[in-house]
């Protein structure tokens, strides 16, 4: 606020003047007002607060199946931490069983399989010892099962195309005879990201890993 500087006028003295034999009293000095200070009315200009985004980061609580894993775990992947992550996504599994890969290999390894509802996960030692820590090694999931929330298949890759179509959407995709049991021996289908479609006329099975035929 800027400062008024008061200046006091003072107003010359009158003359005095004398009249006959007597003396007029001189006249009392006059003084001019003092002026106002001038007192600004202007409002002062309030800064606006910035405003604080009160948006919350989505959770993804979803469970993508891929070729080289499941969500964001890799094959190899320790079982506490594949089974801690399958816990929160899907609950507890529907079913679980162990024992030599394939009894008709000498060389097989100790294995696990767990079951939720059409998905299963696969999990092996490196020798046949059942004391011995198991890895993720290979997951699946039944094609006759509904494919639903949490689960997710990367590059959301439709589930629901004949070999045919798969050939057809996905031309840099292999296919390949497998020669097991009767007929034609069923087949298999790897896509480029290698997710892959196993069965006879049509994919019965859709998964990736390690392949543990065994017969």
């Amino acid at each position: 606020m800027s400062r008024h500087r008061l200046l006091a006028v003072l107003a010359p003295m009158l003359g005095l003047t004398l009249t006959a034999c007597g003396v007029t009293p001189p006249v009392a000095p006059s003084t001019s007002a003092a002026p106002t200070p001038t007192v600004s009315s202007a409002t002062p200009t309030l800064t606006p607060t910035p405003s604080v985004s009160s948006a919350t980061p989505t959770v993804d609580t979803g469970l993508e199946l891929r070729g080289d894993g499941v969500g964001t775990l890799k094959f190899g992947a320790k079982q506490v931490d594949v089974t801690d992550l399958l816990t929160d996504r899907l609950g507890d599994p529907d079913e679980s069983s162990q024992g030599i890969l394939c009894e008709l290999n000498d060389a097989s390894p100790w294995a696990q399989t767990v079951i939720y509802g059409g998905l299963w996960v696969q999990y092996t030692a490196k020798d046949q010892s059942k004391k011995s820590p198991r890895s993720l090694s290979a997951w699946g999931f039944t094609l006759k099962n509904t494919f639903a929330a949490p689960l997710k298949m990367q590059d959301a890759v439709p589930l629901n195309l004949t070999f045919a179509q798969l050939k057809a959407k996905y031309p840099k995709g292999k296919q390949e005879n497998l020669n097991l049991g009767e007929g034609d021996g069923g087949r298999m289908f790897t896509l480029p990201n290698k997710l892959r479609f196993i069965g006879a006329d049509k994919p019965d099975t859709v998964s990736a890993g390690e392949l543990s035929f065994c017969e």
